[in-house]
């Protein structure tokens, strides 16, 4: 679930925003409310958020200077502007701020889920890259070469894919390629994709509902006692007993 922080001064407008269903239909939780930009400001000192819903016009500390106050401080997390509609000047202001969406109030279900809709589309690939550098960086790989780069930047967006599959790609035989691959990244090929699909399929059974066999097949396993197998001689464990130990940490 991505982390929602609402900051809007009404609390008629705050008591509909709880009550809508679509946030969990779109994978959101409202984690936090704040009447203004210095509240706002003050529980992102304890709590991080993906995503910031801002009203304008509020007191204390109001919308615009609410956005100036995340970009000096380097946050690029999304964020949205609810305005009513003699304030379109201020959401202009706030699209220059950083603001990727804009709500006009009062906000329906309807418009809200197509604005999460766009935000979410964006957080996945965010995050899908930073869980792509992060397998790269435990698997050891350097990809500080072009080649290098490209391979494992392709790799990662099809990791179903084997020796052949990729070496076709890359329009190299798959005798040259794999010398060319070993040279770079100082392994073979299948050494190196057996260890990036076993940590993301650790990440896949910490941080996401797919079922083992749905994992098996997003990997390009052929059948899942195979993963399984080769799971099970990776960690220790077998994937269900992976997940469940997590479940109960």
């Amino acid at each position: 679930m991505y982390r929602i922080l609402i900051v809007e001064d009404d609390r008629t407008n705050q008591s509909l925003y709880q009550k809508m269903k679509v946030w969990e239909e779109e994978g959101f939780v409202i984690e936090g409310q704040a009447f203004n930009g210095r509240e706002a400001l003050s529980l992102m000192q304890t709590k991080q958020f993906d995503l910031y819903i801002v009203d304008v016009m509020m007191p204390v500390m109001n919308g615009l200077e609410f956005l100036k106050e995340l970009k000096d401080r380097g946050i690029m997390a999304p964020r949205i502007i609810a305005s009513n509609y003699n304030e379109f000047d201020y959401v202009r202001q706030g699209m220059k701020l950083g603001a990727m969406d804009y709500l006009l109030k009062p906000v329906t279900e309807e418009e809200l889920r197509e604005c999460l809709q766009n935000v979410r589309e964006e957080l996945d690939e965010e995050r899908e890259q930073n869980v792509t550098e992060e397998i790269f960086r435990i698997c050891g790989a350097d990809i500080s070469s072009g080649f290098a780069r490209k391979v494992m930047t392709y790799f990662s967006e099809h990791v179903d894919l084997n020796l052949k599959d990729i070496s076709d790609e890359f329009l190299l035989s798959h005798d040259y390629f794999g010398k060319l691959f070993k040279r770079q990244m100082n392994e073979n090929f299948n050494t190196f994709a057996m260890r990036y699909k076993m940590e993301y399929a650790k990440y896949l059974l910490s941080h996401t509902d797919e079922r083992i066999y749905e994992i098996s097949d997003h990997l390009g396993y052929k059948t899942t006692d195979y993963f399984t197998k080769l799971f099970r001689e990776y960690t220790g464990e077998t994937p269900a007993q992976y997940r469940k130990n997590l479940d109960d940490n």
